[in-house]
């Protein structure tokens, strides 16, 4: 019977435990690279996408780290949380998005914080719920659908932000959201413009001009607004 040597034994275990890991490892930077979610799998917390990712589905993040920007397709729809998305968010028309909210459908607030560096884009979405977001480059929402109740609470946005053609009314800090949880205000470092649309403000902070056209601001709570207001 040949004998064992139980040293070149447990040598020749751990490199092949090793071989593994790196196998693992690079299958799960492999999907992780430039993909399509769900379609393309799901990136698990705290893995990095880089390349850009699709949002085909109903895509949930959870510390994610998404390098090369997010689109969200017409068919899409994206919940952000605790993640960070480098390149910005476009959202093709009919695609939602909810930022550190439940998705799709009423976006309740999940309590997480994410940042969006490159801004969001997003004409004509489905529906789009923003909570406690550092968004640098600011927000551009134009025509959400009839079925939206727009939400923007507690965020942080750097940058002019524009919003235009809501079908109903818009909730942009203060007093309480449609899902029934209380609404913070908003920081807007920048100037914010309002276009054919109804919306509830209160307790923003606004580093520059408030500025309406076309549009009513129902004040639930006093907003601070450094610049011009033609709003009210």
């Amino acid at each position: 019977m040949k004998s064992v040597n139980l040293k070149d034994a447990l040598r020749k275990t751990r490199s092949a435990l090793v071989a593994l890991a790196v196998i693992a490892l690079y299958t799960t930077s492999a999907l992780a690279a430039g993909s399509a979610c769900p379609s393309g799998g799901t990136p698990a917390p705290g893995s990095k996408v880089k390349g850009g990712l699709e949002v085909d589905g109903v895509c949930v993040l959870i510390d994610v780290a998404v390098g090369g920007g997010v689109t969200v397709d017409a068919t899409g729809a994206l919940s952000l949380q605790s993640s960070t998305v480098s390149g910005g968010i476009g959202v093709v028309a009919g695609g939602e998005l909810d930022l550190n909210a439940t998705t799709p459908g009423t976006g309740v607030p999940t309590g997480t914080t994410s940042k969006v560096s490159g801004g969001i884009v997003a004409p004509n979405p489905l529906d789009l719920d923003f909570w406690t977001a550092t968004v640098n480059g600011g927000i551009n929402v134009s025509g959400p659908s009839n079925l939206s109740l727009p939400t923007f609470c507690g965020n942080n946005v750097n940058g002019s932000s524009s919003f235009s053609n809501f079908a109903n009314p818009a909730t942009i800090g203060g007093g309480t959201a449609p899902v029934g949880a209380p609404c913070g205000g908003n920081i807007f470092n920048g100037t914010v413009s309002l276009t054919n649309l109804t919306a509830s403000m209160g307790g923003n902070t606004i580093m520059g001009n408030l500025l309406c056209t076309n549009s009513t601001v129902i004040v639930t709570a006093p907003n601070t607004i450094t610049g011009k207001n033609t709003c009210y």
